[in-house]
């Protein structure tokens, strides 16, 4: 080969190494956009309303949304912008982020590593991304194995059928899995240095920047139940005042073994309650899912928690747990660790706690709103499972609102003048919108723009203004719109 030759091959060479450089170098963001692919974007397996979004993006900066039952399915509901039209999505400098403007809330979604599964027949490759705080994966689909795929449907849709009802099967029947823990329990485990530990303590500690507040209850003949309440986070402008807002309820029970002078929890029962935190009623706080972990040798393992320990201390005992932080207060010594307080109070077995709290979901799901209070947790735990939006529209849970005024003073009339009957409770919570614009359903209140809601007779209203420059609202009745707060996810050893 001569030297032009062998020039023009090396040239050639270093022409494809740039182009696969460039290519290689393309940020994340852009190589999804660019693709003519339809994008999924899903939580878990993809299943359940909301779990599932099919976005494909065009060359004119915008994008089609669509929240789908299934991967490769053509039809969905819409997400829309502002002005129901297809939105447009914005890339971050830093190559990692693709912001979509939706009707607010905005998708964010973060990428982070690469991945490829194979889920319901079909493989799909893509990132790990961090979608409304939670962790999702964005994945094109690249093979499908039609029969697996035609097999999960068939099963999916047999599964959809059953589904609503699922809650309330197991709801009633749950406590029958409970693992009886007397009898492997042992009284001689419940003394340390010769001191009996029987008895009811009250407890706080921290979990990173929430509270939490525990009862322990422990049985002359070794057993023990735990009951803490961990409440939502503490707000970064106040943190020194409480956060009411319960996020979850753990009662754990088991019994106590004896070693080296320690006292340990063997946990054969954990049951988990997850609340609604936005807007919540912490009168009467709307659950939203149930869990029962029990640990047997048939089942195994199933209770993820750090290890429980009991100390005695120089003053009080103490408790030990790595999931937990100390928190101290001020008549506690120096010691690290959790203070046991001894307390007249007593705690509910857990059997009695989940019928106390399953009869409370039961009652909440007959009556949903009883008070001004009860109508904004259920805008709040309705939208919560429909993209921050309640019929369509979008609602701020974490804005403005006032809930302490009275439904006398907001009388409405139709669209014929006549007065309307005025309505039992009512809210008012600020609109998730931008804030240059003013939302088509709010009011102008002095204290500010707000949509307001309202129930009567189970019925469920919002008051328009038709005209901002008139004083006349009316209140407009939301059409075929249950007022049922969510179902709650009654599970065991999920």
């Amino acid at each position: 080969m001569d030297l032009k030759r062998l020039l023009e091959s090396l040239a050639a060479i270093l022409a494809i190494m740039t182009l696969a450089a460039c290519k290689k170098a393309q940020p994340l963001n852009r190589q999804v956009t660019a693709s003519s692919a339809d994008w999924y974007l899903y939580q878990g397996a993809g299943s359940g309303q909301g779990n599932l979004l099919q976005l494909h993006f065009y060359n004119n900066q915008t994008v089609s949304v669509k929240s789908i039952a299934n991967f490769n399915q053509k039809n969905g509901t819409n997400i829309l912008n502002a002005d129901f039209a297809n939105p447009t999505y914005r890339l971050n400098q830093d190559g990692k982020e693709i912001t979509i403007n939706t009707k607010p809330p905005r998708m964010v979604i973060a990428l982070k590593s690469s991945y490829q599964e194979t889920i319901h027949g079909y493989t799909l490759n893509g990132y790990t991304v961090t979608y409304q705080g939670q962790k999702w994966k964005l994945g094109k689909i690249t093979h499908r194995n039609h029969q697996a795929t035609a097999a999960y449907l068939k099963k999916h849709h047999h599964h959809q059928a059953i589904k609503v009802a699922a809650s309330d099967k197991l709801g009633p029947s749950l406590m029958k899995h409970l693992v009886d823990p007397t009898v492997a329990a042992d009284s001689k485990a419940v003394q340390l240095n010769g001191h009996a530990v029987v008895g009811e303590y009250d407890y706080r500690a921290l979990s990173t920047t929430s509270r939490v507040y525990g009862h322990l209850s422990i049985a002359s003949d070794g057993t023990f139940t735990n009951t803490i309440y961990i409440h939502a986070p503490q707000s970064k402008e106040n943190p020194n005042v409480d956060n009411p807002v319960i996020m979850q309820q753990q009662t754990l029970s088991g019994y106590l073994t004896s070693l080296y002078g320690k006292i340990y929890f063997k946990p054969l029962n954990l049951l988990t309650i997850s609340y609604f935190t936005a807007g919540q009623n912490i009168d009467n706080p709307a659950i939203k899912s149930i869990d029962l972990a029990t640990d047997t040798k048939k089942y195994g393992n199933n209770i993820n928690q750090k290890r429980w320990r009991v100390e005695q201390g120089k003053q009080d005992l103490l408790l030990f747990n790595k999931d937990f932080q100390p928190w101290a207060s001020a008549n506690e010594d120096s010691e690290v660790a959790i203070h046991l307080h001894p307390s007249s109070q007593t705690k509910p077995s857990l059997a009695q706690q989940y019928q106390q709290l399953y009869q409370h979901y039961l009652d909440l799901q007959k009556q949903p709103v009883t008070s001004n209070a009860d109508l904004r947790q259920y805008v709040g735990a309705y939208s919560s499972r429909h993209q921050r939006a309640i019929a369509g529209i979008g609602v701020n849970m974490t804005g403005k609102f006032s809930i302490n005024q009275d439904p006398a003073n907001y009388p409405g009339v139709d669209r014929n003048g006549q007065k309307q009957p005025l309505v039992q409770y009512l809210a008012l919570i600020e609109p998730a919108v931008l804030q240059e614009k003013k939302s088509a359903h709010t009011v102008s209140t002095p204290e500010g723009e707000f949509l307001i809601f309202g129930v009567r007779n189970h019925q469920l209203y919002l008051l328009e203004q038709p005209d901002e420059d008139s004083n006349t609202v009316t209140w407009s009745p939301f059409r075929n719109f249950s007022m049922q707060l969510p179902q709650a996810n009654i599970t065991w050893n999920k």
